[in-house]
């Protein structure tokens, strides 16, 4: 066996130059090989590539050709896909989907009202609009379109008629609550919060603008509370509750104005409702509060009735000179500012308006027990018929004194004329030394009872005859002169401030 491998080998053995040949020879074949085959795979890449190019053109041509007239893909207009639509369609989708079959209004309590569109006419004409977005439209990107979203709006906006979208809002049925503020209420036992009401009842202008408003933008399902179409309260029950307690303890305190027969109350109820934002008193009505008082209860230099005693029923007035002094009249502004410390103290008093003071000393205010619901003179005056010559002294309503016996100012002599009128005791002296307005002349009296700041009054003076019609050629100089004995009687039964009536 050996052999045979060795003869074998010895047959296919080969020179090294004949090895070198045919290897050279093989090489030879294998670059013509491959340099054929290289030359053959160019034809066919620069054959696939034409081939291509020409694909590539004719789909891009195509799809050009194909979006002419069209809106390009992934187009939205107001929100609305109108993508590869022609203007009309496209026109047509956004239209009907800013047109709705109804507009649903929601009211504040959730109750729902629906109106038709055709009931006011509304439409959305929105053809020239989406026409113009369309001559915008690049159609040479309709490739680059299928990969991104492009997105319009219009500035179409809705049209309608007004009167009839009013008139509908107005003959619709919105609710007839009103809305109310917060208040602090006073009870029984004092105050309490009365909460805020939101009332049902929009604002009809409001309203309609609104809903039109939200119509523009697509939104048929409309919340008219959000749209502030109602009016909201301003004061709430959670601004007032620190309040409360104070002025519960406001409440119990009580000014009372004592007019004699009768008495005015001031609560702190009614103080509250003086009150501005913020605790703030307005003065203003403290002072309509007093001239309020003084208009009702003042009585100086007003004409008042009189019952006499012989002529029935006469009214009197203030007296000729405007310093008589009968009568009540309050200093305002004296008493408004007693009242603002009362106020600001809140305890409970029980006072009266301040009177005007004379520099003299002398108070405006009648005679304290005359006063009555009736009048201001009472049943305890000095009444003098000047005509007549006689004189009256009541008290209580019964005659305590009268007489004849006396001269008044000489009736011929405007100067010296016992003027009528309503006056009162002003003061009451003995040994008093009288002396004219003009300084013409003194006397002096044992007993003065003065009712007049010009010196007028009841005093003594002896004469040698009283009563009768002595005063009209030789009267006083506008006193009563009364004897001695009469006028010290007068002196001591009568009060200082008790009501003097004299009259003709």
């Amino acid at each position: 066996m050996e052999e045979i491998k060795e003869k074998q080998t010895d047959d296919y053995t080969i020179d090294s130059e004949t090895s070198d040949l045919i290897s050279a020879a093989i090489a030879g074949k294998k670059q013509a090989a491959a340099k054929a085959k290289s030359d053959h795979k160019k034809k066919i890449i620069i054959i696939s590539c034409v081939a291509g190019i020409a694909a590539v053109a004719a789909v891009y041509f195509g799809g050009w050709a194909a979006s002419m007239g069209r809106f390009l893909s992934n187009t939205y207009i107001n929100d609305v896909d109108v993508s590869k639509m022609n203007v009309s369609e496209a026109a047509a989708a956004v239209q009907s989907e800013f047109v709705p079959e109804g507009i649903t209004v929601i009211e504040r309590n959730g109750d729902e009202v629906v109106f038709s569109p055709s009931d006011f006419d509304y439409t959305y004409d929105v053809f020239g609009e989406v026409s113009k977005i369309y001559r915008s439209v690049k159609h040479g990107g309709w490739l680059g379109a299928v990969f991104r979203e492009t997105y319009y709006d219009t500035e179409a906006k809705p049209s309608y008629d007004e009167t009839k979208l009013k008139r509908l809002i107005t003959r619709t049925s919105w609710g007839s609550t009103p809305t109310e503020n917060a208040e602090l209420v006073h009870g029984d036992n004092g105050y309490y919060i009365k909460k805020e009401v939101y009332g049902d009842k929009p604002d009809e202008t409001k309203l309609a603008e609104y809903v039109l408003s939200e119509a523009a933008k697509g939104n048929f399902t409309i919340d008219i509370e959000k749209g502030g179409c109602y009016e909201d309260p301003t004061v709430f029950a959670a601004d007032l509750e620190g309040k409360l307690d104070d002025l519960n303890n406001k409440f119990n305190y009580v000014i009372t104005y004592d007019f004699g027969y009768t008495t005015e109350e001031l609560t702190g109820a009614m103080v509250y409702d003086w009150m501005e934002d913020g605790g703030i008193l307005d003065k203003s009505k403290a002072e309509k509060y007093v001239d309020s008082l003084a208009e009702k209860y003042d009585t100086f230099m007003t004409a008042r009735k009189f019952q006499t005693t012989n002529r029935g029923i006469i009214t009197m007035s203030q007296g000729r000179y405007s310093t008589g002094q009968y009568g009540w009249w309050t200093d305002k502004e004296k008493t408004l500012a007693q009242l603002l410390e009362y106020i600001d103290k809140g305890e409970s008093v029980t006072t009266e308006p301040v009177y005007v003071k004379l520099d003299t000393g002398y108070t405006y205010r009648g005679f304290d027990s005359a006063r009555s619901a009736e009048g201001d003179i009472g049943n305890t005056y000095i009444e003098v018929d000047l005509s007549a010559q006689h004189m009256w002294y009541y008290e209580n309503g019964e005659v305590k004194f009268e007489t004849d016996q006396i001269v008044s100012g000489k009736a011929s002599d405007p100067k010296r004329k016992t003027p009528e009128g309503v006056y009162s005791v002003y003061t009451k002296n003995t040994n008093y030394t009288m002396v004219a307005a003009d300084g013409s002349y003194t006397a002096r009296c044992a007993y003065f009872l003065r009712v007049s700041f010009e010196g007028i009054g009841f005093h003594d003076l002896s004469r040698s005859a009283y009563g009768g019609n002595i005063y009209l050629t030789n009267g006083s100089h506008g006193c009563i002169n009364m004897k001695y004995d009469e006028v010290k009687k007068l002196y001591e039964m009568v009060e200082r401030g008790t009501p003097v009536i004299m009259y003709y």
